[in-house]
């Protein structure tokens, strides 16, 4: 769902790097055939867009350094942009599926992307360190794939609707987990029959959660019944490892949390994304329950939900918890490429937060030294939050609000790096299968390439 012109799908968080292809990286080829299906994640029915056939689409699995070739084909009835959200791109902007930076894939068309080097991905791209490269953590037993965001019960054309008429969305009608909607946890708030996610562990193992919040307005509060958090990455950054009860995660913003499976199997216990900084009592309904099933598990999840964070006259305590992430300065491997940077060793990651007026004293407070790096960062309301942007990588790149009221009202810019020198080592050619649009609509000298048929 987007508010652009054309449709904009927020496909997969992850970090990565562009770059020409390499004889002895291997290839890893995908193909994605995007369509509209009828589901009803929350019991009605309704016009999703499906990748391959599925809601959500497939997770991708990568390794650094390889080669990764995606066919996008367009069974759409209108034009489609895939935007790699969290995507860190060297020397290459033409890529980025963006409105303003790129052309959108014309309806029954096919466009193929490629990038090389992938390093820390998250969400719907799992991309796995080379062995060379260690974690700073045992390897744990699974890797699960949690994608959480709220919904609406209307489909992307009537969204669009709303905002092309001025107004905003409103309140969503639910909160998702892996596409589907709630476990029946209260007969009043959640109807009989809405398939829900059940995520299936062996007692006593340990796994990594990668918990993505891939919504277009609403910040969610993340908690599994009885069981501690203990974050370990975000957004490709390692961090210091420490446990949490509850995380708060914004539209856009990915965690990994090593969950330890040290529970009795009495019952399956629930898994909660529930919606933060709003009346409570009128949002009831958007939250998001799964089910954590142990394989020796001996009943159902009943009675009350884990209780979100009990700080309604405490308003610093999701930035106090945002601050106590630190990056993990001594680990290797998933933290920013520096490839392709201009000054990138000599530039400190630096990000800070508070309430009340940003003044020059502020900077006093910086942290300088293991402030984590990030693709989404937060502002509280009637706060501040301080980032440093290093302006070293060439092209033209948005900076925009997650939420998509405000993003439609054009709560976002663009920004064009350029490199005085004249040489072509700082960004790559404009590629040879670019999309023209527009007023350079005139160049586009290839016909519409044939839309291969599939089984989806």
């Amino acid at each position: 769902m987007a508010g652009c012109s054309v449709l904009s799908v927020l496909v997969i968080h992850i970090c990565l790097l562009l770059g020409l292809s390499f004889a002895e990286d291997p290839f890893v080829n995908y193909e994605f055939v995007v369509s509209y299906i009828t589901a009803s994640p929350l019991g009605v029915p309704q016009q999703v867009i499906a990748i391959n056939g599925k809601f959500p689409g497939p997770t991708l699995n990568v390794t650094t350094n390889n080669n990764v070739v995606v066919n996008v084909r367009n069974k759409l009835d209108e034009g489609l942009l895939i935007h790699w959200s969290g995507i860190q791109q060297r020397r290459s902007s033409w890529q980025d599926g963006l409105p303003g930076t790129n052309c959108p894939i014309p309806a029954k068309w096919n466009w193929t992307y490629q990038f090389q080097r992938a390093s820390g991905g998250f969400g719907s791209i799992i991309v796995n360190n080379r062995d060379i490269i260690p974690i700073p953590f045992d390897t744990p037993y699974g890797d699960i794939t949690i994608v959480i965001g709220d919904w609406y019960t209307q489909n992307h054309t009537a969204l669009r609707k709303t905002l092309n008429a001025g107004k905003d969305l409103g309140m969503p009608d639910g909160v998702l987990i892996n596409g589907k909607g709630p476990y029946r946890y209260n007969d009043t708030l959640v109807p009989d029959g809405i398939d829900y996610e059940t995520i299936t562990v062996h007692p006593g193992k340990t796994y990594r959660l990668r918990v993505s919040n891939v919504g277009i307005s609403t910040s969610l509060n993340f908690r599994i019944q009885n069981h501690n958090l203990l974050l370990a990455e975000t957004e490709g950054s390692y961090t210091v490892q420490q446990n949490y009860t509850s995380l708060d995660i914004h539209v856009g913003q990915t965690y990994s949390f090593l969950v330890t499976m040290d529970q009795n199997a009495s019952s399956d216990y629930y898994i909660v994304a529930s919606a933060r900084f709003v009346n409570e009592t009128t949002w009831r309904r958007v939250t998001g329950v799964g089910i954590l099933h142990y394989t020796n598990s001996k009943g159902k999840a009943s009675g009350p939900l884990p209780d979100p964070p009990q700080d309604q006259f405490d308003k610093t305590y999701s930035m106090n918890q945002a601050r106590s992430i630190r990056w993990n300065v001594t680990a290797s491997g998933a933290r920013p490429n520096p490839q392709g940077s201009f000054r990138y060793g000599s530039i400190n990651v630096t990000e800070v937060m508070d309430y009340g007026e940003w003044t020059e004293n502020s900077r006093g407070t910086y942290n300088k030294w293991d402030g984590i790096a990030r693709t989404t960062a937060q502002v509280y309301p009637g706060a501040w939050t301080a980032i440093l942007i290093s302006l070293d990588n060439v092209g033209v790149w948005n900076l925009r609000t997650e939420n998509l009221d405000s993003w439609y009202l054009g709560q976002e810019t663009y920004v064009r790096v350029i490199n005085p020198e004249p040489n072509n080592k700082t960004e790559f050619p404009i590629p040879d299968n670019a999309l023209f649009c527009g007023s350079l609509s005139r160049l586009q000298s290839m016909p519409p390439p044939p839309l291969l048929q599939s089984a989806f």
